[in-house]
């Protein structure tokens, strides 16, 4: 079981980069296997090849490693060029603010060793760390980016979104089940291309998941898996936080339809009256009751998400005078 690491980035936070590519390059290789590292760079305005010169001058990491680059912009298609220039059994995707525990990939090949039925699995432990200055009340919004603890071994091959599935943070896979996802991808089944630099919508992790569990794999959250998650200042803004709750709760009842065609006609179909009360609630309890105009934004962000992007998946009524708040919130 030999194991390769991607990387895909685009324009990264430099200390983010520098932390990630560092904590990376610290880890451990497990006895008796390969391990090679593809850093794909997803047409970055300036190489990151120079960034990592400049960062890491001289260096000789203790594996395998390479830079190529991803034109089509979308984190799919530059994970699909990590793919396509890696061998290893086992994948392990990191972002570019990912900083995993330096027994990272021990772990992976103990984990699909022990359990062959296993083929995805995540990090349990995700600790947020912002990056330069935030806004205290941040401090209470981490779970927006993945941050999780759990000392728990979890599994299933339940074909519903369950909490504990990884998201794309730390990601691990199977070849043989990345490799049949990407057929998906290639005959047009599933549409998920991920983020881009103009768009928040994502889900390619979740189809993913789906995929494993189609082809009868559990998948797992780990709790000897953990990283520290990076958050750069820039990404704590309000205007981001809405366009990615927006892009995530949107892009999930597609990403499922997708995977399962036979659930799309019982995905919730909303009515203009529903979308009213589901918005006074909010309204009422966030605005009225809480006074938190914060919590309220973010939740209304989820929540029109969450309503268009399931009444998209049916085919109807996306063109509600409701929905005209999704442009006027900037949303997307």
């Amino acid at each position: 079981m030999d194991i390769s690491i991607i990387l895909c980035t685009y324009n990264p936070d430099p200390e983010s980069f520098y932390r990630s590519m560092k904590a990376i390059f610290s880890l451990a290789v497990p006895s008796g296997k390969e391990v090679e590292f593809v850093l794909v760079d997803n047409n970055s305005p300036e190489p990151v090849s120079r960034l990592v010169e400049k960062q890491f001058p001289d260096f000789t990491p203790p594996f395998s490693f390479r830079i190529v680059t991803e034109s089509t912009p979308g984190l799919l298609h530059a994970r699909k060029k990590g793919h396509t220039e890696s061998t290893g059994s086992i994948i392990v995707f990191f972002d570019d603010d990912n900083e995993p525990e330096g027994a990272y990939l021990n772990e992976v090949c103990k984990l699909y060793d022990q359990f062959p039925n296993i083929g995805v699995a995540g990090p349990a432990n995700i600790s947020v760390e912002y990056i330069g200055e935030v806004e205290p009340w941040l401090a209470y919004y981490k779970g927006y980016f993945q941050e999780r603890k759990n000392d728990q071994l979890l599994f299933a091959c339940y074909p519903h979104w369950l909490g504990f599935y990884p998201p794309g943070t730390g990601q691990t896979v199977r070849r043989t089940i990345y490799s049949a996802y990407l057929e998906k991808v290639e005959n047009g089944t599933y549409s998920a291309i991920g983020r881009t630099k103009n768009s928040m919508t994502s889900a390619e992790d979740v189809q993913l998941v789906f995929c494993a569990i189609l082809m009868e794999y559990a998948v797992a959250s780990v709790p000897t898996l953990s990283l520290n998650h990076l958050i750069a200042s820039r990404k704590t803004s309000i205007p981001y936080l809405k366009r990615l709750l927006f892009g995530m709760s949107s892009s999930y009842p597609e990403a499922y339809a997708e995977c399962f065609p036979h659930t799309r006609r019982v995905l919730p179909f909303y009515t203009n009256w529903q979308i009213f009360k589901i918005l006074w609630d909010t309204f009422y309890k966030k605005i009225l009751v809480k006074r938190s105009p914060k919590a309220f934004v973010f939740q209304l962000a989820e929540l029109l998400g969450k309503i268009y992007g399931s009444n998209h998946a049916r085919g109807g009524n996306t063109d509600s005078f409701w929905f005209s708040l999704i442009n006027f919130l900037k949303l997307r």
